[in-house]
């Protein structure tokens, strides 16, 4: 019999208008991609218009590093450079530079990544108090990077914390209570006591590993209130070698984060071109 085929595929061009809204996505998407500003601060932009939430994110996962951030914005982490943590923090706090908003500038963003990255991985002695209390007044209006806190010869590697598990919240409350009760941080010895020890050990695994939704909001304050006392009953919340990676910008990293971007763009592009 006759051999029958397939009708025609149709094809339906979009509009001119809708071509020149793709190129415009597309346009924006490579300024944006080829500018100065650090990968999170793009990922904002990008969440911003696609119309989704847009908040300060605390998780220690799927955050670009912060060792990319300083390859790409010429800077170093060293934890010995209190000169360079004091002078980004100034930065920051001058108003006429006006980085206490969301919109911020690219050289905002570079300064509070300084402070962050330094915040996060050094020791407690190394970073000025000063940084230690007031990043916490610039966190909402920037995205988190991830590096791990420096590695410690004692206390080997922490027990790990259940982030999302419903009764995370009630075991971390009574660890911060268990510090307060039995006087933990009163003197340079207080916590070695077992009770000590454990609870700080809890609370130090999840400041570095939960997001901050997962966890009572007063652990950051508790961290700070006896991580003196407390430093020589550390443990380290990573291994030796995810701290040794989190302080280099892979080629894996870097490639990951500009796939997410160019998929990004993909998205931004579809989306005003369907509007």
């Amino acid at each position: 019999g006759p051999r029958l085929h397939p009708p025609p595929t149709t094809f339906a061009m979009p509009s001119r208008y809708g071509v020149r809204k793709i190129f415009a996505a597309f346009g924006i998407a490579f300024v944006l991609l080829c500018s100065q500003p650090a990968a999170a601060h793009r990922a904002s932009t990008f969440r911003t218009l696609l119309g989704e939430e847009d908040h300060h994110d605390h998780a220690k996962v799927d955050l670009p590093k912060c060792a990319c951030h300083a390859a790409a914005e010429g800077w170093k982490i060293d934890c010995t450079d209190k000169t360079a943590m004091n002078n980004a923090l100034t930065y920051l706090e001058t108003v006429s530079n006006d980085c206490e908003k969301k919109d911020h500038s690219t050289e905002c963003e570079k300064n509070f990544n300084i402070i962050n990255a330094h915040h996060d991985h050094c020791n407690h002695d190394e970073v000025p108090e000063k940084i230690e209390k007031e990043i916490h007044e610039f966190e909402n209006f920037y995205t988190d990077c991830k590096i791990e806190r420096k590695w410690t010869q004692v206390g080997g590697v922490c027990a790990e914390v259940h982030c999302e598990e419903s009764g995370t919240k009630a075991e971390l409350t009574t660890a911060i209570n268990d510090l307060v009760s039995n006087n933990c941080n009163a003197t340079d010895s207080s916590c070695a006591a077992d009770k000590c020890k454990a609870a700080f050990q809890k609370v130090l695994m999840a400041h570095d590993t939960c997001d901050h939704d997962d966890v009572p909001t007063n652990v950051e304050q508790t961290l700070h209130d006896y991580e003196e006392a407390c430093d020589s009953q550390r443990c380290n919340t990573a291994t030796k070698t995810e701290i040794d990676n989190s302080l280099v910008c892979s080629g894996a990293a870097a490639a990951t984060t500009r796939g997410a971007f160019l998929l990004a763009a993909i998205a931004v592009a579809t989306t005003l071109a369907a509007a």
